[in-house]
């Protein structure tokens, strides 16, 4: 039996793995950020670099809020 205190950050790995058939398709450090997405079924991986950030819409909002930007809600009158 191992305990986790007798791995290092550089023994940490993260895997990609496609359910249907449970094969590794990708490999990865624990250290770091990655950003990992899908289009058209292929999934691809890339480190995000120093100065980038991933926002959901919510957190965009809050960080335009933030800037200083005055965030105005659609109207609940929809014209068709």
């Amino acid at each position: 039996m191992c305990s986790a205190d007798a791995f290092n950050a550089d023994d940490q790995w993260y895997d990609v793995v496609r359910r249907a058939d449970k094969a590794v398709i990708y490999s990865f450090p624990a250290e770091g950020r990655y950003l990992v997405y899908r289009v058209n079924g292929l999934v691809s991986l890339r480190p995000l670099l120093e100065d980038e950030e991933v926002f959901t819409l919510n957190g965009f909002m809050q960080f335009a809020t933030r800037l200083g930007y005055r965030v105005i809600p659609p109207s609940d009158i929809i014209l068709s």
